[in-house]
């Protein structure tokens, strides 16, 4: 009973001490700046930015905030009216690239970043145009917008400095003109570049390491000394999944080397005398016969001529057919041929036939040493 209490006391012990591994590793995994992505195929995205409902606050920068659509696309938010889909980010150059959506609504807006963390300096003043031409090669090098063109018309967008109003053909209308965040030399119809400057995390990628919020500076963001994806959240949970689980086990081992101490006291109390018990030595296996008893088997020449009470004409050993003046051993009893050779050192080893597994120790029939000499088998 007292053993059984034992037992009962270290199970609670142990579920105790995993519900408190459980709680410690979900508190770090909080605490924990993962990278997240909407699905695999899309940005990874880590700080500055974050995903709403999957990363914490802290884990990006205030005005950085992406979410996931309907389909899994990551999106950004500029405005309360507009939001667009998120590329690709360049981290080292601090460069966030989203669709430039001017074909979703079939119309054009006006593209503003006011009131938002990113830079103005890579804004670019471009005019749409509404043509009516066949010869589309005048309108170079603007470029055209299918997805708003039709057959009748076409809806062209190119820099504002290189298209003045006096040379523009008279059958184009100017539809708008906005000022848009183009990377040099980039493409207005496939993405546009939005760039930040604070905070600044270009030395930390270069150096490898991640960047993220100074705890002790408020808003102020730097280095963190660890590879991107790794926090001291991390290393904490680490140690915790390391240091418990072992403290666990060297808690359990010392309790349980104290039990078996205290049965064996009780025991040895209760007049159990362990130098009594006495061992009893086993004889040595035996592997196989002794050379005396393997001469006795009676032992034979075959002829050509010869016929093997069983049939026999191969050696079920070495699987050779048996030749003239070879000398062969029988076994008692089941009266099996094999070569000397062969039937020698098979019961040296064992002590069964090879054939029936019959042990010629069992047989009764005692073979006299005139037996042993060497004979001929009947061909009669």
């Amino acid at each position: 009973m007292e053993k059984e209490r034992h037992i009962l006391r270290l199970i609670f012990f142990f579920s105790c001490c995993c519900f408190l591994l459980r709680c410690t590793s979900a508190a770090a995994a909080d605490d924990n700046c993962q990278p997240a992505a909407c699905r695999p195929t899309e940005p990874t995205i880590r700080f500055p930015f974050r995903i709403i409902d999957q990363q914490p606050s802290r884990c990006g920068f205030p005005g950085f905030n992406l979410s996931c659509d309907e389909l899994n696309r990551t999106i950004i938010r500029l405005s309360p009216s507009s939001s667009y889909i998120v590329n690709r980010i360049d981290y080292l150059s601090q460069a966030i690239y989203i669709d430039s959506d001017f074909c979703r609504l079939n119309e054009i807006n006006s593209f503003n970043v006011a009131n938002t963390p990113f830079d103005f300096s890579s804004q670019r003043s471009y005019t749409f145009y509404n043509c009516s031409l066949r010869d589309l090669g005048i309108m170079y090098p603007a470029v055209q917008f299918a997805c708003l063109s039709s057959a009748n018309h076409s809806v062209f967008a190119g820099q504002t400095e290189f298209f003045r109003p006096g040379y523009m053909p008279s059958n184009c209308q100017v539809l708008n003109t906005l000022e848009v965040p183009v990377r040099l030399n980039g493409d207005i119809r496939s993405e546009l570049e939005l760039r930040w400057l604070i905070p600044s995390c270009r030395s930390c990628e270069m150096e490898g390491k991640a960047c993220g919020m100074k705890y002790d500076n408020g808003q102020a963001a730097g280095c963190l000394g660890s590879s991107p994806g790794s926090s001291n959240g991390a290393k904490y949970g680490l140690g915790l999944g390391i240091g418990v689980p072992t403290s666990i086990g060297l808690i359990g081992l010392i309790y349980y080397v104290a039990s078996r101490a205290r049965d064996h006291n009780e025991t040895h109390h209760q007049g159990t005398d362990f130098l009594s018990v006495v061992i009893i030595p086993q004889p040595p296996s035996r592997t196989g016969l002794d050379r005396s008893t393997i001469e006795s088997y009676q032992k034979a020449i075959f002829e050509e001529s010869s016929r093997l009470p069983n049939d026999d004409s191969t050696c079920a050993i070495c699987l050779s057919d048996y030749k003239p003046k070879e000398s062969l051993r029988t076994i008692p009893e089941c009266n099996h041929y094999f070569h000397v050779d062969c039937i020698d050192e098979w019961l040296k080893l064992n002590t069964t036939c090879p054939v029936c597994r019959n042990s010629p120790e069992s047989s009764s029939l005692i073979i006299s040493r005139s037996a042993m000499s060497t004979t001929s088998i009947d061909t009669s």
